[in-house]
């Protein structure tokens, strides 16, 4: 037993190296990290974060979730695009707490899902890959609302009372698209990658 442990440890840090690493390219790099789809521009660097989840663990997932975070939340102070970024992506509520949960929410579906799909395992990672997409959509929206819901409607001119429509709008298109990309990507993915890996 200690000996299997200590093969999967170095494993597992080379894993979560790469994983970091194809995060950072994906933030730093145009286009690596949105699908331009007009008018829409899906991001996919969740879906890095929910292979992490379903191919090594929750806990490893929330921890590439983590780095997202933190990696989004410097490019807000170093390279920010517009004024937004630096009234809401420096904000760890909003930048990292999602991200975190991407990992987490992923990890609990996927367990609740394989029970009900047992017969279907990419079924199950699918499922589980739309709600790790709207974890990130609706708890970033949520929290934009929650603590900059004033400025942030003042900013893309919209009345505070329409504000949560707006935000709903953003769900029903960003959102679904993301969540759609995941759940075809992320099966494509894990699968092989679980073989590589040795992970059932």
């Amino acid at each position: 037993m200690k000996l299997s442990q200590k093969r999967s440890n170095p494993h597992r840090i080379a894993l979560l190296g790469i994983l970091t690493a194809i995060i950072l390219i994906q933030n730093f790099v145009p286009f690596l990290g949105n699908i331009p789809i007009p008018p829409l521009n899906p991001t996919i660097i969740h879906i890095t974060v929910i292979v992490a989840t379903l191919t090594m663990s929750t806990k490893d997932g929330m921890i590439i979730g983590g780095i997202w975070g933190i990696t989004r939340m410097v490019r807000a102070y170093t390279m920010p695009a517009t004024p937004l970024d630096l009234m809401l992506w420096t904000n760890p509520m909003i930048a990292l707490v999602p991200r975190i949960l991407i990992g987490l929410f992923t990890g609990w579906s996927y367990a609740l899902f394989k029970r009900l799909f047992s017969k279907s395992d990419k079924l199950a990672i699918a499922s589980a890959s739309v709600v790790g997409s709207f974890t990130n959509t609706i708890f970033v929206l949520l929290f934009i609302y929650l603590f900059f819901g004033e400025p942030y409607a003042q900013a893309i001119d919209v009345d505070i009372s329409n504000l949560a429509g707006a935000l709903g709008i953003i769900v029903a298109t960003n959102g679904v698209a993301e969540a759609i990309a995941a759940a075809i990507i992320v099966p494509l993915i894990t699968v092989p990658l679980r073989k590589i890996t040795h992970q059932k």
